[in-house]
């Protein structure tokens, strides 16, 4: 088998890979190893394609590493803010069940109600539990 056959290969399965994982860094390699494969096809020795896809492979770590892919910006990123739930129980005065898109989900207030409303507003998320308000978040 050709060199470049092995490298192109080897980068669709890393290319492959990097769609169960999701991390980029798996198709950073895959396009490391395609440009091994561009300079294998190219004719150049052994040596020199491994120098090309080792600096596709490093340029590209260290590109993802300066452009995290999770950083976020500042403020909530998060569609659900904003969003209007209908209360379905009240646990206690500030804890409650709320159903949003089909489901149950735990809430609590971000600060306490004189009255009990039948729907709140989504104003913040704590790992899986919504924080409501009375009144929508200022956009």
């Amino acid at each position: 088998m050709e060199n470049y056959l092995v490298w192109f290969v080897l980068a669709a399965a890393l290319i492959g890979l990097e769609m169960l994982v999701g991390t980029f860094y798996l198709l950073v390699y895959g396009l490391a190893c395609a440009l091994g494969g561009v300079a294998a096809w190219a004719g150049l020795t052994v040596v020199p394609q491994l120098v090309v896809a080792a600096l596709g492979a490093v340029s590209g770590t260290v590109w993802l590493r300066l452009h995290p892919m999770s950083a976020r910006r500042k403020g909530s990123d998060s569609l659900d803010i904003g969003q209007r739930v209908e209360v379905e129980s009240w646990k206690t005065d500030t804890q409650l069940r709320v159903r949003y898109r089909g489901t149950s989900w735990d809430a609590e207030l971000l600060a306490p109600l004189s009255d009990r409303p039948t729907s709140l507003y989504i104003v913040a998320q704590r790992s899986n539990t919504w924080v409501v308000a009375a009144e929508p978040p200022a956009a």
